[in-house]
Order: C-alpha cells, then structure tokens, then sequence
C-alpha cells in the first residue's frame, strides 16, 4: 500500500527537485495560480461584456436604465458580472502583495 503524503511534504520534495527553496516554489505557484484565475475571470468578463456590447457593469446598468434592454435580458448576467468583477478585483488585490513578497 502506497504511503500517502502531506501537501508540506509533497512541496519540500518538489522544491529540492527543483533546486529551490520551498517558500519560493509556494510563492511563484501561488502568484501562477492567481495569474491563472485572472485570465479566466477576464474571459468569462469579456464574454459577457461583448454579448451585451459593454465593458463594465456600470455601463450594463447604463443600458437598463436606457431602456436598450431589458431585466429579463440581462439579470442572469448583471448577476454574474457582478460577482465576475468583484472576484477579479479580489484577484488583483493578491496578486499585489503576491508580487512584493517576490
């Protein structure tokens, strides 16, 4: 039966694999991560912001108030876009004390 390893052990490993140390290996990964998350938040953003010929929800908004469309048009994805918007700038906010730690 295979010996089942902690995550803390799997990283040291890896980083001696590596030649690094493993606060630089979790570092540089986590910052990949987050890049990663980032471009798939943006993409699910500009999906939608080009479905609805928008870049912000502010303008999303704009064009409900307008009477361009309608609630039923765009609830599902004001919703979405909203969160969409929130969880980058979350993102962006890590990403920041990710790279001064770097």
């Amino acid at each position: 039966m295979m010996e089942v390893q902690q995550p803390v052990q799997i990283i040291e490993e890896v980083a001696r694999a590596l030649n690094m140390g493993r606060e630089r290996l979790e570092m540089e990964s986590l910052k990949t991560f987050l890049e990663k998350e980032l471009i798939s938040v943006e993409a699910k953003i500009y999906k939608i912001g080009a479905k609805h010929g928008i870049s912000s929800i502010f303008e999303l908004d704009e064009k409900l108030k307008r009477g361009m469309i309608t609630e039923e048009e765009m609830m599902d994805d004001f919703m979405e876009l909203d969160y969409l918007e929130s969880r980058r700038d979350g993102l962006l906010k890590a990403m920041g004390k990710v790279r001064w730690q770097i």
